[in-house]
């Protein structure tokens, strides 16, 4: 654990001497919020118009760019460098602005507050392309647990029927009833 919390005090501290916008989401963000969860890619969600900043500085690290989408970059370390993969998430600027008004201060590196990563969860559950949506459900149902959050909140409830429609309202029901 404590390799991970360097690479993050090392990732955070370029954050803070390059002004790179970011907010920690995946695993981490997840831990960070009181969740623990194994994970070792860091995923960061950063604003699309800051990507080709985060390109440069990922290469100043010796990160290489090995995928590459509208919407992600993933960068994996160089042979013979025992770090993990950097994926960014890029959003429109207004998106990434909400977030960040809204962020919880988890050290070392800023997290979207907590419904607000749940949100990012559950849109996340509805990509055609997403493999582990156990993964994601766990850390959803996990982090309503941990935060005490509740459907007879109406802006929570808002929240999930906008992101995971009457599917995640029920889920989520079930598992605060006691349910599977």
């Amino acid at each position: 654990m404590e390799g991970v919390q360097s690479f993050l005090t090392t990732i955070a501290k370029l954050i803070d001497e390059q002004a790179l916008p970011a907010l920690m989401i995946g695993g981490h963000a997840v831990t960070a919020l009181g969740h623990p969860r194994a994970t070792f890619d860091l995923d960061l969600l950063v604003p699309r118009s800051s990507a080709s900043r985060w390109k440069a500085a990922m290469a100043e690290m010796r990160y290489q760019l090995f995928a590459e989408s509208a919407n992600f970059h993933q960068y994996e370390a160089p042979d013979g460098f025992p770090l993990p993969p950097v994926d960014l998430m890029l959003v429109d600027d207004e998106v990434f602005a909400a977030l960040e008004q809204s962020k919880s201060p988890t050290e070392p590196i800023a997290t979207p507050d907590v419904v607000a990563l749940i949100a990012l969860k559950l849109h996340a559950i509805h990509q055609p392309a997403r493999e582990d949506t156990a993964k994601d459900w766990s850390d959803v149902l996990a982090l309503v647990k941990a935060h005490r959050l509740t459907l007879d909140d109406p802006e929570f409830a808002a929240t999930v029927r906008r992101h995971g429609g009457q599917t995640a309202i029920e889920r989520i029901q079930a598992i605060l009833s006691g349910g599977a």
